[in-house]
């Protein structure tokens, strides 16, 4: 047995002011099922242009996680709700599960995409940095790792195992003196314990 509850949600429009944007709209459908417990599923295509001028697509039809951050994080600390920043999180799973974008750069343009879909400033560096020290990293599809050593995967993806109690530390770090995000990218670099069990493309 499933449920499946629908929901059809517009998340339409730039933030005013913000050289870093989402275009169009998204729809999603909340799934509750056996398989995918709080996922939605993207029915139209998602477009995000970075303050370099990328564009980064999220395609239509890929099943999302209703969680940025592991429940180490989401159940210590007071954070915004995932539903604050819908968008983000389907940029960022759009690029994990499409496997063709570097993760470095996926990572470094989760504050911009939080900052364009409205999130205080403190509140989106203390996401982004929860991001940078336990979020999904991955070896790009077209890379030669997949052809040499990995050409049966379908994916290749890892998580590092950051040190929590340090990381939550840094959060409320980031809460109190309000570091840029170079800053925050040391700090949080220095508090990973392991860098995943992947041996290439650290």
């Amino acid at each position: 047995m499933f449920l499946i509850f629908i929901f059809i949600i517009s998340l339409s429009g730039p933030a005013h002011g913000q050289s870093a944007e989402f275009h169009g709209s998204a729809t999603v459908q909340f799934l509750e099922t056996m398989q995918h417990s709080q996922h939605i599923k993207l029915i139209q295509p998602l477009h995000f242009t970075d303050s370099g001028g990328d564009t980064w697509t999220t395609e239509a039809n890929q099943v999302i996680p209703l969680n940025l951050l592991t429940d180490e994080i989401r159940l210590t600390r007071p954070l915004p709700s995932p539903f604050e920043y819908l968008k983000t999180m389907i940029l960022f799973h759009g690029q994990v599960e499409g496997g063709r974008s570097d993760w470095r750069r996926t990572q470094a343009i989760i504050y911009e995409a939080l900052i364009a879909e409205g999130m205080q400033e403190h509140w989106a560096k203390m996401i982004y940095a929860a991001v940078r020290a336990e979020g999904w990293r991955w070896e790009p599809l077209e890379s030669s790792c997949f052809a040499m050593c990995h050409a049966s995967s379908p994916s290749l993806r890892w998580r590092p195992l950051p040190d929590y109690e340090q990381l939550r530390h840094t959060l409320d770090w980031i809460l109190i003196e309000f570091p840029s995000l170079p800053e925050i990218d040391e700090r949080v670099e220095a508090l990973i314990t392991h860098t995943g069990p992947h041996i290439f493309g650290q």
